[in-house]
Order: C-alpha cells, then structure tokens, then sequence
C-alpha cells in the first residue's frame, strides 16, 4: 500500500512539475537558437517503420555552450540547420522548438491520470479493510 501511495505522489509532484515547466517557459523562457548537430531516425515497436527523429543541438545561454537534444523537434534537420527554440531559464540545459512550446498548454488534465489512479487505490484499501474487519469478526465470534 505505501508503494502505492508513493507512486501516486510521485505521479502528481511529476504532473505539477511539468505544468509550472511550461508556464516557466512561456513567461520567462530564454529565446535562444540552436545550430542542428545531428539527427538519428527512430523506428516504431516493430523496427519497419519510422518514428520520427531524435535531434541533438548546440546552442549558447549566459555565454554557456549547450549541447543537449532539440525537445520537441521529431523532422529530420540536416547538420547545421538552425531552429529557434525556447531554453529553460531554471535549467537551461532544456530546450524546446519555439513552435511545439506556442502550441503547449499548462493543463489540470495532466491530473486526470492520477486522480483516477488515487480514487481506484482508495477504493481498493477500503474494500481490502472492509474484507479484514469482516473476517476478523467472523473469527471472534467463534
């Protein structure tokens, strides 16, 4: 039950954190742009189709060199290609394409998940402490 319980935690610190991220980066991201370094093909669960792309970028923030993967940029972009993108200002290390974060939107549905996770998990401890209480008074009856 407290595995449970932790991984329920988890699911919502997860969602909150993702939420704030984007709004951080909406409101106070630093417009940055990054030069393509490379691109490797991804393919689908059953390796005979594509997937879309990985691609790794080098871009500069505060007069530090970042080399950390495109997020959000899943095209093919030949070595040497520029994109503008949107760095973390809490960790510059994150980078996204300025025009999948324009499309991005903070939502409290990235709760829903865990909230339907949390109302099973709470209905399953009750019917399992009903089930205990049940079968400890049969016994005490005897």
């Amino acid at each position: 039950m407290t595995t449970c319980a932790a991984v329920l935690v988890v699911a919502f610190v997860t969602a909150a954190n993702d939420n704030a991220r984007i709004e951080r980066m909406k409101t106070h991201g630093i417009p940055v742009t990054v030069t393509v370094t490379g691109c490797t093909g991804n393919v689908g669960g059953s390796g005979s189709n594509s997937a879309g792309y990985t691609c790794r970028g080098r871009y500069v923030v505060r007069g530090v060199t970042y080399r950390e993967l495109i997020g959000s940029l899943s095209t093919f972009a030949a070595s040497g290609t520029t994109v503008h993108a949107v760095a973390d200002p809490s960790k510059p290390s994150t980078v996204i394409v300025f025009s999948a974060l324009e499309k991005t939107v903070a939502s409290s549905g990235a709760y829903l998940r865990p909230g339907l996770l949390t109302g099973a998990w709470a209905a399953l401890t009750v019917a399992y402490l009903r089930t205990v209480r049940r079968h400890r008074a049969v016994h005490q009856e005897r």
